[in-house]
């Protein structure tokens, strides 16, 4: 953890490594989730740095990598697999009783790997990756030719499906990964394409409120510096502009959100982690290149105030708290 002015607050040593992290709403708790397919999550104080405890998946289950707490921090969400036969499902665990697993409900797809929930509102958005994998051989792909990315809309209470948008036969090889939401519930989404890299689909989009999607266009040449990877998605403070990130690339990309028009990128080598930072601003970090603010108004990254944060390597995402 670290503050805006690049001093590190603390340093956590974790069970391996890990992915993403989730802020209980009201308390002094992060949890950080294994890298797919993990089966562990941290519970880290974020005044003192200290893991108040480590849960694992239950038997039969493994992490994605993510999860999303309900408005009042009671219960979290996080993404599973059902290893026996490749299903998703969302283990649901009691916060307020020493995360005590309490059950499960569906994604309606296989991988589920982001979820957020839709402001103001029980309602879950599911990043239903289409890929399946098993703890005995890692990270390994076990469905490449038959991938079913998918959007799922959940009502977290019951567990009732909403709504689902398929993507179908023509992009099975285009995995949804990572989401952002606006406070008027429309979602953007970023992909990882896992088909002939010569092709290049679009690779970020929007779910609107009533369930369609589309997606966002961008010059080629700016496409194919993606690397047909999208490593984090984030919305700025105003919830106007959207930054993606691709660590193989090397760049984050941006759009204006209502229009959808692109503004154009920005290179960082290996840059993965983005945060929205007030001010029309993102903060990016990298596993080569340290942390570095940024904005449409100047080309340049800025480093930090104090820029101790160069020494360490950046890995996945990065949360505001």
């Amino acid at each position: 953890m670290f503050s805006m002015d690049g001093v590190l607050r603390f340093s956590t040593r974790l069970p391996d490594r890990g992915h993403d992290s989730v802020k209980r709403p009201g308390e002094r708790q992060v949890v950080v989730f294994a890298r797919r397919p993990g089966n562990w999550a941290a519970i880290i104080n974020v005044t003192s740095g200290d893991i108040e405890k480590v849960i694992l998946a239950p038997e039969g289950r493994h992490f994605y990598g993510h999860g999303a707490f309900s408005a009042d921090g009671r219960i979290l969400h996080a993404t599973e697999n059902n290893i026996s036969d490749g299903s998703g499902v969302l283990g649901l665990y009691d916060a307020t009783h020493g995360y005590r697993r309490i059950g499960e409900m569906p994604s309606f797809g296989i991988g589920p790997h982001d979820l957020l929930f839709r402001p103001g509102t029980g309602h879950l958005v599911v990043a239903n990756g289409g890929i399946r994998t098993h703890p005995d051989t890692g990270r390994e792909m076990l469905n490449k030719d038959d991938m079913e990315p998918s959007l799922a809309i959940l009502d977290a209470g019951t567990g009732e499906l909403k709504a689902k948008v398929d993507f179908g036969q023509d992009m099975r090889g285009l995995s949804i990964r990572h989401l952002a939401c606006a406070d008027d519930g429309m979602t953007v989404f970023g992909c990882q394409f896992e088909g002939d890299p010569f092709d290049m689909p679009a690779l970020v989009g929007i779910l609107t409120p009533d369930g369609k999607t589309r997606f966002l266009d961008m010059p080629d040449d700016d496409l194919a510096g993606l690397a047909n990877y999208v490593g984090s998605v984030e919305l700025d403070a105003s919830g106007d502009i959207i930054a993606v990130t691709s660590p193989r690339g090397g760049r984050v990309a941006f759009w204006d959100r209502a229009s959808g028009r692109y503004l154009g990128y920005r290179q960082m080598s290996d840059v993965c982690g983005v945060a929205a930072s007030g001010n029309g601003q993102f903060l990016l970090t990298s596993g080569n290149s340290g942390v570095r603010l940024t904005d449409l108004a100047v080309r340049d990254l800025h480093r930090l105030r104090t820029d101790g944060l160069g020494e360490h390597v950046w890995d996945n995402h990065l949360l505001p708290i």
